[in-house]
């Protein structure tokens, strides 16, 4: 059924590598796909990408993408929309099923459900869900929020947040990093926790590496602190890495230290490397971690309890590895393959509502 109709995406992401892994599966079962992004960079196998210029300024590029968005719907060639994220590609497929008929998508991801629906604000977001034809998350526990919230479960899909398993493969590198971190130096990360952790191990007289993979708003502040720890030997930043399966190979422990998150695609990446992990209980992490079988949930979400769980892992080596071994599991489970099984699920139920 799928193989013979259209399906428009809107959505965006900062790094270009994201939109193979999100979309290559859904343009791989889909008959056509088109994909509306901000992102120059933007290249999915078996789609037609178009790239709307933001013309120097993010939310001019919004404007431009919402008009072309509207353009698109309105040459009337497509059987449904697909978004990520509701604000504002969720509201801008909602505008096109208002206006066209098209059923619409809606991929939640963390911020959707963890912040926005339980906001002061929150009747709107929650009101605007229940506007979609169907809904996917990453994790059990989000499936859960939903179905709290009143929505039909089979409305509800978990899509696979897939890593090319091809690539992200242990190998026998050897470590030159005792940690790293990765993802955008933001809020919700709170790249900042990491620092503070890693400082408590080094007024412990501990000695070690470590790697922090990424940018952002908090970077200037990211590396005052470090500088005012006297970390600068001991931490490397090499800025954003589009591929860095080369860092996880050269790395022990992988640490997450997200306020929130759906679920992080650099943990999974990890895990399928082998890597060590630790990361907090937020979002569907606790879905893919069990606590001290295939990684570590931090018991508390501050310096002491990250500095405390890196010290354990690094004294117990055995413990480390048997970790990194269980860890890759999860290739099985977040695989491109089932990514684009669970596409198809969605698109057999939402193209049966328009």
């Amino acid at each position: 059924m799928t193989a013979d109709n259209s399906v428009l995406v809107l959505a965006n992401h900062s790094d270009a590598g994201r939109f193979e892994r999100h979309y290559g599966p859904l343009a791989d079962v889909a008959g056509e796909t088109t994909l509306v992004c901000l992102n120059a960079d933007a290249d999915v196998e078996n789609a037609r990408t178009v790239v709307v210029p933001t013309v120097g300024h993010h939310l001019l590029g919004l404007f431009a993408l919402s008009l072309r968005a509207l353009y698109e719907g309105h040459r009337g060639e497509y059987d449904a929309v697909v978004s990520v994220s509701l604000f504002p590609y969720g509201c801008l497929a909602l505008a096109l099923k208002a206006l066209y008929g098209y059923p619409a998508h809606l991929g939640i991801i963390g911020i959707d459900l963890d912040h926005h629906a339980d906001a002061w604000y929150g009747v709107l977001p929650r009101w605007l869900f229940h506007r979609f034809d169907t809904l996917s998350v990453p994790g059990p526990t989000h499936v859960g929020k939903l179905l709290g919230l009143g929505h039909a479960r089979e409305r509800v899909f978990v899509l696979t947040n897939a890593v090319d398993v091809e690539t992200y493969a242990p190998a026998d590198d050897e470590s030159v990093y005792d940690y790293i971190w990765v993802g955008r130096f933001s809020p919700e990360k709170d790249p900042l926790l990491f620092v503070e952790a890693l400082a408590a191990l080094d007024r412990a007289g501990e000695e070690f590496r470590a790697a922090m993979l990424g940018s952002g708003r908090l970077e200037d502040e990211l590396r005052e602190c470090i500088e005012a720890d006297g970390l600068t030997e001991s931490i490397d930043l090499p800025g954003w890495v589009d591929s860095p399966v080369e860092y996880y190979h050269r790395s022990r422990v992988f640490v997450s230290t997200s306020r929130r998150d759906a679920l992080p695609l650099t943990l999974i990446e990890a895990m399928s490397t082998g890597l060590a992990c630790v990361a907090p209980p937020v979002g569907s992490i606790p879905d893919v971690v069990e606590d001290d079988h295939n990684a570590v949930l931090l018991a508390e979400r501050d310096p002491e309890t990250v500095a405390a769980t890196l010290r354990d892992l690094r004294a117990d080596p055995r413990r480390t590895d048997r970790l990194g071994e269980r860890a890759t599991a999860v290739r099985t489970e977040f695989s491109l393959a089932n990514a684009r099984e669970d596409w198809r699920r969605i698109l057999d139920v939402l193209l049966g509502t328009g």
